[in-house]
């Protein structure tokens, strides 16, 4: 009995099982879904009527999707055909978009000027500059849409992978329709409604195929079952999806979504340098403000009101800080990006002079993220994604850039607390220079691009002087007498432009004016930066509110004083300047008067000293930091969390790898094979054998009849073969424990339907006998 056992586990374990990647059988019916899919998304993007002759890149679909058809039946490696398809597809996208030019040139000629382009465009972008040209555009769209549509029809028709051919067309339609200027919902329905029946379509042809090499007799007419009940599931799961509450109104899924908006946004702003001329939303938006900035010809700004703000006076409205110069532009460093809550601590900055001072931004122009408040802001009234900068060294900490979570609609409103100080010109004359290290190391940096003849202008200017603020003065009071014009060119990019705006130009607008106080301010050892936002707007008398436009962006200078922190001045020419008034030495009348005081202070009691955390950030104050930090963000939680899955992991791992090679594993998967055909609704007679237990389960489950069949037979030869023959078993055990998991869905899905017809056979009754 042993060998004839052993015979069989030989013959019928390692039964023949449907191939993998076995192409599809009945592709025809997957393939026109499939188009209908990524014909959604073409005609979508033209229905946006983001740039004239996208309507090109419903061609490239369908001859793609053409051509992925015949690839799929080649014996081409899957790397070769991506390859294929993406070499083929600049020609085809070459070819397609030459079309747009004049009939009377030859196509030849045409492709040669959209190559051109291309190349002109490559080297704008490469440069961060705008760039305006839609034809390019139109080239990347057929392009990206013609490969696609290869690579996802080969994948279907060879993998059978659904996700794959419609998970891409599906994320590129939803961004295209949330910023679309048109309503393209009927794109997205059409999208859901077709890839919901090509994923049943896929699953039909995986089971049909399986039915066929397991030999199980199916009725012709499953496809149209199929069908129907994959245009019910669809139409169920588009109308819930449409009635549902939107989660992204939810703050503690905007909390969740924190970590990937500054990438985002950061991909948004290139974005829009790269295709600078589509045919955007024509309602103003508030424009972002980035980690960088680029000098420009002249601005485009108009009197769009974008803030109302109320706040006891006016100031420059902060909304971006600046510290890295490299001829063509300004960068953040050494920031990092944190979430702050409605109730988060205040941000404290680290200098101990200034007074907290609460402003209410109220919005007048839709689509606002960079959030604007005096300086130095430290807190917000709603939730806020920040760039915090401060070094280890540093005693604080201070927001260069806020953003809301989400786009700020007109009429919203948000408070922001500051820390603003008023110092005068005699407390900034005697500030002194005891720079603390972090400043010297992140704000004093002058690349060497820098011409030797801007250091000498720095140099003459400031030599008569002897404190920073006077050499500050000096810087400005010449920078003023450089002549106000937006009218210039752009900058040429071999050249830096602080040296072509003080020697060549001679004439700008307030980046240029700011940028080369700064540099100058540097070159003679004062600490400067660049901070951009707007001026403080026209006051509305009737309103007591501060009215600011897109007219008022604005970018000036700031130095560094002790004490004091980071104060702003004017050298830009067109606006007014910023008087700070002297003041008189305090003086004593008389020796006596100086005498009374010192008795005065002989006489009061001396409080006891103690040591400042400040200045060195003692360990204990920086771990009540990070405690206070990870508590705002859940960190702990977080943590302890994934070490216990992680470590759940390994012991589950563990524990399985040891119970694949136990021999009682046999025994185990007959009895949880009986236990789930009771859950099932499975009648098993006590006197069946484990091969008539096996055959009745595999009429309701013909799918896996073979894994069945094989589990009670390894039973039958554990429980009657001698104990030294058992052995034979283990190298069958993994495999039949592998089988016994790819059974498991198939039992849980029969265990649900079982459950529901239970349960509407009840409900009918108590219908009935009522």
């Amino acid at each position: 009995m042993t060998v004839q056992a052993d015979t069989y586990l030989t013959k019928h374990l390692s039964a023949t099982q449907p191939q993998k990647h076995s192409p599809m059988k009945y592709p025809w019916m997957a393939i026109i879904l499939l188009g209908i899919v990524h014909l959604s998304l073409a005609w979508a993007l033209d229905a946006a009527g983001w740039a004239e002759g996208l309507n090109l890149a419903a061609y490239a679909v369908v001859l793609g999707i053409l051509i992925g058809t015949l690839l799929a039946y080649t014996q081409w490696p899957a790397w070769w055909i991506r390859m294929y398809a993406l070499l083929t597809g600049m020609a085809v996208a070459l070819y397609l978009v030459s079309t747009l030019g004049p009939t009377s040139t030859k196509h030849i000629y045409k492709a040669a000027q959209v190559v051109e382009l291309l190349i002109l465009w490559s080297q704008k972008v490469l440069r961060g500059e705008p760039t305006g040209d839609n034809v390019i555009f139109v080239l990347d769209i057929v392009f990206l849409l013609w490969w696609i549509s290869v690579v996802t029809t080969v994948e279907l028709i060879r993998y059978r992978r659904a996700w794959t051919a419609t998970l891409p067309t599906g994320i590129i339609l939803v961004i295209n329709a949330y910023y679309a200027p048109k309503n393209l919902e009927g794109y997205l329905l059409l999208y859901v409604g077709a890839a919901l029946l090509l994923l049943v379509v896929v699953h039909l042809d995986e089971q049909m195929t399986i039915w066929e090499y397991t030999h199980v007799r199916y009725p012709l007419d499953v496809t149209l079952d199929f069908l129907r009940n994959g245009v019910l599931f669809a139409v169920l799961i588009v109308a819930l999806a449409w009635g549902a509450p939107s989660l992204a109104r939810s703050e503690r899924i905007q909390n969740w979504l924190t970590p990937i908006r500054q990438p985002w946004h950061r991909i948004q702003e290139k974005w829009g340098r790269a295709f600078s001329t589509l045919r955007y939303e024509s309602q103003p938006v508030v424009p972002v403000f980035g980690y960088r900035f680029r000098f420009q010809g002249a601005p485009d700004l108009h009197d769009t009101p974008f803030f109302q703000i109320q706040a006891p006076k006016g100031f420059y409205w902060r909304a971006a800080v600046y510290d890295r110069y490299d001829g063509n532009g300004w960068t953040t460093t050494g920031i990092r990006p944190v979430s702050l809550t409605a109730q988060a601590d205040p941000i404290i900055p680290p200098w101990s002079a200034g007074e907290w001072m609460t402003q209410t931004v109220t919005i007048l122009a839709p689509g606002v993220i960079s959030l604007i408040g005096a300086p130095t802001p430290i807190h917000y009234s709603i939730p806020v994604r920040a760039a915090v900068f401060g070094p280890a060294e540093a005693p604080g900490l201070e927001i260069h850039f806020a953003q809301a979570v989400k786009p700020l609609a007109v009429g919203e409103v948000y408070t922001v607390t500051s820390q603003v100080s008023f110092p005068d010109a005699t407390a900034l004359r005697a500030a002194g220079t005891n720079y603390p290290q972090w400043v010297r190391e992140y704000f004093l940096q002058v690349p060497d691009t820098v011409p030797e003849r801007v250091r000498q202008l720095a140099d003459r200017l400031t030599a008569p002087f002897e404190t920073p603020y006077d050499k500050a003065l000096a810087l400005e009071r010449h920078l003023r007498s450089v002549p106000y014009s937006e009218d210039i060119p752009d900058p040429p990019p071999d050249k830096d432009a602080v040296d072509w705006f003080l020697f060549e130009e001679r004439r700008g607008y307030c980046d240029y004016y700011a940028s080369a106080m700064a540099i100058m301010a540097r070159i003679v050892g004062i600490p400067a930066r660049v901070a951009s936002g707007y001026a403080r707007g026209v006051y509305d008398e009737q309103t007591g509110t501060w009215v600011v436009r897109e007219s008022d962006a604005h970018t000036w200078p700031e130095l560094y004083f002790p004490r004091y922190g980071w104060v702003p001045f004017e050298p830009t020419a067109g606006e007014p300047p910023l008087i700070r008034p002297e003041r008189e030495p305090f003086r004593l009348a008389d020796e006596e008067q100086l005498q009374d005081l010192k008795e005065l202070d002989r006489e009061l009691p001396k409080p006891e000293r103690r040591t400042s955390a400040r200045p060195g950030m003692s360990i204990r104050l920086k771990v009540a930091r990070i405690w206070r930090w990870s508590r705002q963000h859940h960190l702990g939680i977080w943590v302890w969390l994934g070490i216990l899955l992680a470590v759940g992991y390994k012991i589950g791992r563990r524990i399985e790898r040891n119970w694949r090679q136990d021999a009682r594993l046999i025994p185990w998967l007959y009895r949880v094979t009986l236990w789930w055909a009771r859950r099932i609704g499975i009648t098993i007679p006590p006197a069946y054998t484990p091969r008539e237990v096996a055959h009745t389960f595999g009429q309701i489950l013909p799918a896996h009849r073979h894994t069945l069949i094989n589990i009670s037979r390894a039973y039958q030869v554990y429980t009657y073969a001698p104990e030294t023959e058992r052995s034979r078993l283990k190298p069958w055990q993994d495999m039949l424990y592998t089988e016994w998991k790819h059974m498991l869905p198939a039992l849980g899905w029969m265990w649900l339907r079982y459950r529901w017809r239970r349960f509407a056979r009840k409900a009918s009754g108590r219908a009935t006998s009522s």
